[in-house]
């Protein structure tokens, strides 16, 4: 009986160091895709976050005239449709804008990529959101 007592614990003490030494749990990725204005474009804006540093990539992928637009909400998540802030790319077609926050591991974090005009502030053609974790 000692023999299988001391078998269990040396598996348990096995199992315990495994888990130990794993890395931490990993997050996810988000992406999501504005809806374009122009027939020659599939899409007007891609954003991405990456949970790898937490960045926040938006590429504008459409010559179109208008800037890529970034809906950032993390949890605790805002009601109403709010968010907690926007990433706006104003450069040109094929350019990506990359923004680096920092959150505690297991934060979920949402995006919704769109279009919008730099100088007024006005955005619409949103995709749908998408949600990683960091």
């Amino acid at each position: 009986m000692n023999r299988f007592r001391v078998v269990g614990m040396t598996v348990a003490a096995v199992a315990l160091v495994a888990v130990a030494g794993s890395p931490a749990s990993a997050g996810s990725n988000a992406t999501s895709y504005g809806q374009t204005q122009k027939d020659s474009c599939s899409y007007s804006s891609k954003g991405t976050f990456d949970d790898y540093g937490e960045h926040f990539y938006v590429t504008d992928m459409c010559a179109d005239n208008m800037s890529a637009v970034l809906k950032v909400d993390v949890e605790p998540f805002q009601s109403g449709g709010g968010y907690d802030f926007t990433i706006w790319n104003p450069n040109k077609a094929g350019s990506t804008k990359d923004v680096n926050k920092s959150y505690a591991e297991g934060t979920y974090v949402c995006i919704q990529a769109g279009l919008g005009d730099y100088g007024t502030r006005e955005w619409g053609g949103w995709g749908s959101w998408d949600c990683g974790v960091a």
